[in-house]
């Protein structure tokens, strides 16, 4: 009589441990098919972005080479001038619609790091490596005429290029490349600057709270000459210019001028006198050597792809001398 209930007791035991069993067996295949369908999502999404940085190279590439056709349309041009309207501008340069999206050539060098997606912080346009004074041929003096740099720091600097100088085996004299239209000197990058004694990041680069460094004003990769119609006030001091001269000129650019013909009528006009004659072989009227950063993406002003590139024009050539890309944080 007992044998019943104890069987019926088993038997409920045994269906209780199998159901348990199954639930946990179907948690398991819900757990695993949770995870293989948000791997699949992933992938998926990942495939998406890869996808989308790959148009977003190719945009950023073609509004790089669009910008290149403009410099390779003005290349002959007998002059080149600050004013003239293909070297900046919102109205070229800014949010251009082209193929899935838009582009943007901007002048600034920008922190990625931060809001990048923030007008105030970009300059539209081409800049000018020319417009700058050339580390790799620049002279104790010229140096001093920058404001931030002292004269100990200044010798610091044409000792250290000297020294870079005597131990490489590339490139031509400064004086013999820049007859050429190209200096190859001894510093490639100006990071380099800040192994020289005296030299910090603040007076390079800038600090947060302050004015920019001298590393605006400064170039390593240009003909070593300085474009008189492109420079700004600091470079043009710095090359030999008094402040009455500089002021003239940056008159005539707002007057609308188009940009001096000749360096010896840009001499002529400004007034100089035998003690500006060493700086014509520093100067020219045109440009050869331009960098661009092209920021793109799919939406106007939001960007996820950016490439700096710099061209250099000589006679009917055109070569892209740098080339940087990278995908840029999706905000």
């Amino acid at each position: 009589m007992h044998g019943e209930p104890v069987r019926k007791t088993r038997l409920s035991n045994q269906q209780g441990f199998a159901l348990v069993i199954t639930l946990w067996v179907m948690a398991i295949l819900g757990v695993m098919a949770a995870s293989f369908s948000y791997e699949a999502l992933c992938e998926s999404k990942v495939e998406s972005w890869s996808s989308q940085d790959r148009r977003a190279y190719n945009l950023a590439r073609g509004g790089i080479h669009r910008a290149a056709g403009v410099i390779r349309k003005h290349a002959r041009d007998p002059v080149h001038s600050i004013t003239d309207k293909w070297f900046s501008g919102q109205s070229l340069y800014k949010d251009v619609k082209f193929g899935p999206g838009y582009y943007s050539i901007v002048s600034s060098e920008i922190d990625h790091s931060k809001k990048i997606n923030k007008e105030k912080v970009l300059h539209y346009g081409l800049v000018d490596e020319e417009s700058r004074l050339n580390i790799n041929v620049a002279t104790m003096g010229q140096l001093q005429g920058f404001p931030a740099v002292s004269n100990v720091l200044a010798s610091n600097i044409v000792y250290f290029l000297t020294k870079k100088r005597g131990n490489s085996t590339k490139g031509a004299p400064a004086s013999v490349a820049m007859a050429k239209g190209q200096v190859d000197g001894p510093v490639r990058s100006l990071d380099e600057l800040l192994q020289v004694k005296g030299m910090s990041r603040d007076i390079l680069y800038g600090s947060s709270g302050g004015n920019g460094g001298i590393a605006q004003h400064l170039t390593c990769f240009s003909s070593g000459k300085v474009n008189i119609n492109t420079a700004g006030k600091e470079v043009l001091h710095a090359v030999g210019f008094s402040n009455g001269q500089v002021q003239s000129l940056l008159a005539y650019r707002l007057s609308g001028w188009k940009g001096f013909a000749s360096v010896n009528a840009a001499l002529s006009v400004l007034g100089a006198t035998s003690n500006n004659a060493h700086i014509a072989p520093f100067l020219t009227v045109k440009s050869k050597n331009f960098t661009m950063t092209c920021l793109a993406g799919f939406e106007s002003g939001k960007f996820v792809e950016r490439i700096t590139a710099r061209i250099s024009v000589d006679k009917n050539q055109l070569r892209f001398t740098r080339w940087e890309s990278e995908s840029l944080p999706r905000i």
